[in-house]
């Protein structure tokens, strides 16, 4: 009897503690589970953060920033806006081709014989094809009407209505301004699905009022930091950490970056280092055709958040900007303008103190 009673018993706990594990098994799956998706959400995040910030210009904000060149083209030797902006829109990739950013040619116009200015060798139809270079955007569409106004073979262009745009589509694919056969439906579908005709109906004194980022540099800024106790960087007095195509190559912040040298574009080190256009200038905080001088500092991957630790805050100085101190800096400029409450736009008044790390205040 009290052998059956230990052996009813023992069976309780075998059963108990069989219960016990398979429950602790259950919570350390959910665990787990739990874990894999929060760290999924997380990498989103951080996937969603990277691509904004290194987003292309979109279709509409090119539009938007150019149209008013397009307009006063049209005004000047009488090509439709509708017309150059969706060209300008195809050719150009919205402004993200590598081409587009590296000459701010617009238009893919070919050197020819009659080019006298900077040239950039560029695969197209063949290898190695030689593209005008401007100073910026404005020239190339100033150039593109004048390509066409003075070409022979567009001639005829000009006897088109300027609202007749999809003459003008034809009549482009006619003269042999471009090879693929579509050419002429792909410029009318975007002019048609970006409204583009009204711009054909429009003066340039309607684009008299200044861009959102003209009224943010019109605001100063005066840091309230405390001074800073120790002398900004000089990162490009650092040795260097590597040499690569024959370019050496520096660190800033744990960030690698180059020193554009005499006579180099950008172009070459985007092919150097096998990165797009589009991207290069983005991790650098540069502007879409804007002129990069010698002796720049080029970063080849993603700035961090924050200066480094010995560094805190930072007194302006003369011509410095939020960008300039950025890229001393080795930092995001969004997050150096979120961390002085400013946006990078605004003007930093000289000799004010700014933030390029969360600051810690330091007990005496």
């Amino acid at each position: 009897m009290i052998t059956c009673e230990i052996l009813f018993f023992e069976r309780i706990y075998y059963f108990a503690s069989l219960r016990y594990f398979w429950e602790r098994q259950i919570v350390v799956y959910i665990r787990c589970q739990m874990k894999k998706i929060v760290s999924f959400f997380v990498l989103c995040c951080v996937w969603i953060g990277v691509s904004a910030q290194h987003a292309k210009m979109s279709r509409e904000e090119y539009i938007e920033k150019y149209a008013k060149y397009a307009v006063q083209e049209m005004h000047r030797v009488g090509i439709p806006a509708s017309i150059t902006l969706a060209q300008a829109c195809l050719e150009s990739s919205n402004g993200n081709s590598d081409l587009s950013i590296a000459s701010n040619n617009h238009f893919g116009i070919k050197c020819h014989s009659s080019w006298q200015g900077k040239r950039i060798y560029h695969d197209d139809d063949a290898k190695g094809e030689c593209f005008r270079v401007y100073n910026d955007v404005y020239e190339s569409y100033v150039d593109h009407s004048n390509f066409l106004r003075n070409g022979q073979r567009y001639a005829f262009l000009f006897d088109f209505d300027k609202n007749d745009f999809t003459s003008w589509a034809y009549g482009l694919k006619r003269a042999g301004y471009a090879t693929n056969p579509d050419y002429p439906k792909l410029l009318i579908k975007i002019i048609e699905d970006n409204q583009l005709y009204k711009y054909d109906s429009m003066t340039p004194d309607m684009f008299k009022e200044k861009t959102r980022k003209e009224h943010e540099a019109e605001v100063v800024v005066k840091g309230d930091a405390p001074h800073s106790a120790v002398a900004p960087p000089m990162p490009w007095k650092n040795e260097p950490i590597a040499t690569k195509h024959d370019k050496k190559i520096y660190k800033n912040n744990g960030k690698k970056f180059v020193i554009l040298d005499k006579n180099e574009t950008m172009y070459m080190i985007s092919r150097k280092f096998s990165i797009p256009m589009w991207k290069l200038y983005a991790i650098n905080d540069f502007a879409v055709g804007q002129e990069i001088p010698e002796g720049t500092m080029v970063y080849i991957e993603r700035k961090s958040l924050r200066a480094e630790s010995k560094y805190q805050t930072h007194t302006v100085a003369e011509g410095e900007t939020f960008y300039s101190i950025a890229q001393l800096y080795g930092m995001q400029v969004n997050r150096l303008a979120r961390l002085n409450k400013a946006n990078p736009e605004n003007t930093l008044e000289k000799g004010s103190n700014i933030y390029v790390r969360k600051y810690t205040f330091q007990a005496e």
